[in-house]
């Protein structure tokens, strides 16, 4: 670690080097502003990590700590208060196993670390809020011998404005194994069980992107000060392995990085950003992942027709910004270097080719379109077919049908119809919905939907998500801002089979925030607390 955050300024003047974007297609477009963006390495908060991570190590050398006395850190890093460390010595090599004891079987948590080692830091994962918890350490040496230790943990409450849990359902033989994570719009991170209880959060403030990495960790976006324009790598306990800060020179709101952000196979991330003071919600910024240089941007206004932008009189800011396209997801299609998009403010999912920019198809209803954009317009193939309106998170399916020319994605319908669609439909429900491309022909039909059946009381007018259980096959579904009588308002994440008549396998209920708060959930996934390829170390 000392290594690493001594070449940390170098990486900042790297990392600062501002990138300015292309002027715009065309000379009524010469009023737009030059927009610009940089992006460092976040040196101040890597290197109070090095002292919290140095100040354990030398308490740790000053006790005599065993098994039977170990050393225990509850929320080592400041940001995890559902978890602890555990450090000790044996004296012959052992390997771990941990065990937090659930309030009823199915919610206990367990997890071996397989090394045989003779020290041993054990990261404790999964504790109740507001609870005496019990963890149980079983030390196996190589001979067969087992010693074991019970540890009580106690914890603190969850904040007061916490979001309040209610599972409805829970079929737990056929639902998909795991933890529920919560990614709320602004509040907290967290995962709860198949009971509601919350069993892991972060006590930092969240916009929005909260998700897990091939290598275990997690992305997190936070604040700097008063924006949140911070992206956090970390592991579960919230020891950091990055951190980078994004600052636009020309846009002061709190939002510069709002809506997505993921992990690209070469290892860098995509973020979605704001980057200037009258456009917003449509820029994209690739950031090398070891220099935290911004390496590639793409802007939208650069993409699509200049009316869209330049007379757009939607939903906007509250500051007089044009948030003409609403830029919600990004995904990436490793087959061929494209990235699938998200436009809630104009009803649009896009393929674009990731280094040209060049248009590959849009997902959209046909009204509004100029003539040289019609070329790139899905047809609709199949009875009972509607496009989508002011969706969110699309994302690819594996293979449904042995078919190279085509491509099955899943997202949240809100139904919600802001530029063009079937505004008879209209915010009647929101539902998930799979639509089957056939790249080739440019054309599309719907193989498989839920949530029209549950009308108004599943319709969500922002925010929501859908996602692919790839061990069940089953659809974890985020409706989050449902609004009721009275000015109450909930989420609802519901786990479907995905047969055609689709049952209901799990379903949690999210209250405790107001109409407007934008506390809402934005999405929801499931995972474990321990990702299989997570090795905990302590750097020192």
């Amino acid at each position: 670690m000392k290594k690493f955050i001594i070449i940390l300024p170098l990486l900042l003047i790297i990392g600062g080097m501002v990138i300015v974007l292309k002027n715009m297609k065309s000379e009524s477009s010469s009023v737009i502003p030059k927009t610009t963006v940089s992006s460092a390495y976040d040196v101040e908060r890597l290197a109070t990590q090095e002292k919290t991570s140095s100040d354990m190590m030398k308490t740790y050398k000053k006790g005599n700590y065993s098994l039977t006395h170990p050393y225990i850190i509850k929320d080592p890093y400041n940001v995890a208060p559902l978890t602890a460390i555990v450090m000790f010595k044996t004296k012959e090599k052992t390997k771990i196993t941990i065990t937090v004891e659930g309030k009823d079987t199915e919610s206990t948590i367990t997890k071996t670390i397989s090394d045989f080692k003779t020290e041993h830091e054990i990261p404790i994962i999964g504790l109740y809020a507001d609870y005496n918890n019990t963890v149980k350490i079983k030390s196996e040496a190589e001979d067969g011998t087992v010693k074991t230790k019970e540890l009580r943990i106690e914890t603190e409450s969850l904040p007061e404005d916490f979001l309040q849990n209610e599972v409805v359902e829970a079929n737990k033989e056929k639902m998909e194994d795991g933890l529920t994570f919560i990614e709320s719009s602004f509040g907290y991170g967290y995962a709860v069980d198949n009971n509601g209880d919350v069993r892991w959060f972060s006590s930092l403030p969240i916009h929005a992107t909260f998700k897990r990495l091939k290598n275990g960790n997690v992305l997190y976006v936070t604040k700097k000060d008063k924006q949140y324009n911070e992206i956090l790598e970390m592991d579960m306990l919230g020891k950091l392995s990055n951190a980078y800060t994004i600052q636009p020179q020309t846009y002061t709101n709190s939002d510069v990085i709002h809506h997505d952000l993921i992990e690209m196979p070469n290892g860098n991330l995509l973020a979605t950003v704001n980057s200037d003071e009258k456009y917003i919600e449509d820029v994209i910024v690739e950031i090398d992942r070891q220099t935290g240089e911004v390496v590639h941007t793409i802007d939208l206004k650069d993409i699509l027709p200049e009316n869209f932008y330049m007379e757009y009189d939607g939903p906007s800011g509250e500051d007089g910004e044009v948030d003409w396209f609403h830029l919600n997801a990004i995904v990436y299609d490793e087959s061929d270097d494209s990235l699938i998009i998200s436009g809630r403010h104009q009803d649009t999912v896009m393929k674009i080719d990731y280094s040209t920019s060049k248009i590959k198809w849009i997902l959209a209803d046909h009204e509004d379109w100029p003539n040289s954009y019609k070329k790139f317009l899905l047809t609709e193939n199949g009875k009972d077919f509607k496009y989508n309106a002011g969706q969110h998170a699309p994302m690819i399916l594996p293979d449904q049908d042995n078919n190279s020319d085509t491509l099955d994605i899943l997202l949240f319908d809100n139904n919600n119809v802001i530029s063009r669609g079937n505004k008879t439909e209209s915010q009647k429900y929101s539902r998930a919905v799979q639509y089957r491309i056939n790249e080739k022909t440019r054309t599309v039909k719907e193989v498989w939907s839920y949530g029209e059946s549950r009308g108004k009381d599943f319709f969500s007018s922002i925010v929501g998500n859908a996602v692919y259980q790839n061990s069940t096959g089953n659809r974890l579904i985020t409706s989050g801002y449902i609004l009721g009588e009275n000015d109450s308002a909930e989420s609802r994440v519901v786990e479907v089979t995905n047969d055609s008549n689709a049952n209901v396998v799990f379903e949690l209920k999210i209250t405790g925030f107001e109409q407007g708060s934008h506390r809402q959930v934005y999405r929801a996934w499931r995972g474990a607390l321990y990702p299989d390829l997570w090795e905990f170390k302590l750097d020192y």
